[in-house]
């Protein structure tokens, strides 16, 4: 979902299982325009200034299946100016979380995503161009898993202000997907009713993870 006012994509939304993780491309580092929207894109060669890093919302890790797959992870359009603190603290301990969740499922669908709108701080990306740096960073998975116990689909949301954490990623951070779509405005899986039904599609969007053993 690219804003091009912004120069950072408000969501981007992925599959994920064992095939995309367990892999051996290892970390291309082919940074790159989008060659969808070429200069109209942001530019990540250089990276930006001051304490940010080039922050991936579909994470190198995650596409480990081909080169190919890995290095469009290093396109611009999948970048943010993210805190290194934030980048490599508690977003990194979300990121490998989200990992092990889908390593264990059939199929993890996940949405990464920014929240912009009342932020005032910008940044130049390697070519000047102005980029919006997010207030803060959301994910939003739902987990198939056809032999699971608790069910075969379970949703969980998890939001973090864009800012240096000094406690460890735990269930405060977490929400239902529901409280998600209030705080963001969007409207996350919205193929699950023509799946389950509306009654239990709605019934997973409202469940609180923190009270779901498999996401802890």
């Amino acid at each position: 979902g690219w804003s091009q006012k912004d120069r950072v994509a408000l969501w981007v939304a992925y599959p994920l299982c064992k095939l995309d993780t367990n892999g051996s491309a290892g970390r291309t580092n082919a940074w790159a325009m989008d060659p969808l929207l070429g200069d109209n894109s942001a530019a990540p060669f250089g990276g930006y200034c001051g304490d940010y890093a080039r922050g991936h919302q579909l994470p190198s890790a995650d596409r480990q299946c081909c080169y190919d797959a890995n290095a469009q992870t290093f396109y611009g359009t999948n970048m943010t100016p993210q805190l290194n603190a934030h980048n490599e603290g508690i977003w990194s301990s979300l990121e490998n979380k989200v990992r092990n969740i889908a390593n264990s499922s059939d199929t993890t669908y996940v949405v990464t995503g920014v929240v912009v709108s009342a932020s005032g701080k910008k940044e130049k990306d390697s070519y000047g161009n102005s980029v919006t740096v997010p207030d803060a960073y959301f994910k939003v998975l739902l987990r198939y898993s056809k032999s699971s116990t608790l069910g075969q689909w379970n949703a969980a949301a998890f939001y973090l202000e864009h800012r240096s954490y000094s406690e460890s990623l735990g269930k405060e951070h977490s929400m239902s997907v529901d409280e998600l779509e209030k705080k963001t405005g969007f409207d996350f899986f919205v193929n699950l009713p023509a799946k389950v039904g509306a009654d239990q599609a709605a019934k997973i969007e409202a469940t609180d993870p923190a009270n779901v053993a498999l996401w802890w």
